[in-house]
C-alpha cells in the first residue's frame, strides 16, 4: 500500500514573501550607509589634499590659470561638478591673527603718532587681537553653502589676497576661526605668532540624487 507524503509545494515562496520586508530594508540600508560613509571619506580626503597644495603656494582660483583648475577638477570630478550651478563648492582662505606684529607691519603700529594724533590699537589696527582673512577664494555654486569661518569683505587684489591695511582695518575682514585657543602669545613665544599665515581649505558637496539619499551634503574642512 503507497503512503503519500504531504505535499510541501510553496512552502518556499511563503517564507521568502515574508522574510522580503524584513531583509530588503536592512539590504538597502547597509548600501545606503556604506555609500554615504564612503561619501564623506572622499570628502574629508579631498579637503586634506587641497588644503596640502593650497598651502604649498598651489592657486586654485580663476586667476590661477588653466592648469591648476583643471587639477582641482581631476580631484573633485568623483563627488561631483564644481561649477557655478554644480552641487559643490570649495572655499580657499588664508587667515592670520592680527596681533602687535602684524599690525605693526600693516603699516599699523602698536602705539604711535602720525599727523599729531597719537594712535592705539583700536584706532590704528581695528581688528587688533581677532583671526583676520588675508586671502579668500572660492570654486563652485557658492548657493550651495557659505564659509563657516566668515566670508572677506575687501581689499582683494587680482590674485585674492587681501591687503594687511585692509586686513587689519576692515570689520568684514574679520575671521570666525577660533581653533587656536587662548589667542596667541607674541613677542617671540613659542608656538603659533601673529602673522603667520592659516591655510584653511573647506569642502561641500550636495547628495547625487540617489534613493535614500536625496537631501542634504557632506561637508569637511581641513587646516594647514
Amino acid at each position: 500500500m503507497r503512503h503519500r507524503q504531504p505535499g510541501n509545494r510553496g512552502g518556499s515562496m511563503i517564507e521568502f514573501t515574508l522574510l522580503v520586508p524584513v531583509w530588503l530594508p536592512l539590504l538597502i540600508g547597509t548600501m545606503w550607509i556604506g555609500s554615504a560613509m564612503i561619501r564623506g571619506q572622499q570628502t574629508s580626503q579631498m579637503a586634506r589634499d587641497l588644503a596640502s597644495m593650497y598651502s604649498r603656494g598651489v592657486n586654485f582660483s580663476t586667476a590661477g590659470g588653466s592648469a591648476s583648475n583643471e587639477t582641482l577638477t581631476k580631484i573633485t570630478q568623483q563627488l561631483g561638478t564644481l561649477t557655478a550651478s554644480g552641487n559643490g563648492v570649495i572655499y580657499f582662505s588664508t587667515i592670520t591673527y592680527s596681533g602687535n606684529s602684524f599690525c605693526t607691519s600693516a603699516g599699523n603700529p602698536t602705539y604711535g603718532t602720525i599727523s599729531g594724533t597719537t594712535y592705539s590699537h583700536t584706532s590704528a589696527c581695528t581688528n587688533y587681537g581677532s583671526f583676520v582673512f588675508t586671502q579668500q577664494y572660492s570654486q563652485g555654486n557658492t548657493g550651495l553653502r557659505s564659509s563657516a569661518f566668515g566670508t572677506a569683505t575687501g581689499g582683494f587684489d587680482a590674485n585674492f589676497n587681501i591687503s594687511p591695511v585692509d586686513s587689519v582695518t576692515v570689520a568684514g575682514n574679520v575671521s570666525k576661526f577660533n581653533l587656536i585657543t587662548p589667542v596667541p602669545a607674541e613677542a617671540g613665544a613659542d608656538g603659533y605668532q601673529s602673522g603667520q599665515p592659516i591655510y584653511v581649505v573647506e569642502v561641500y558637496f550636495s547628495s547625487t540624487g540617489l534613493a535614500g539619499y536625496t537631501q542634504g551634503g557632506d561637508y569637511a574642512y581641513a587646516v594647514f
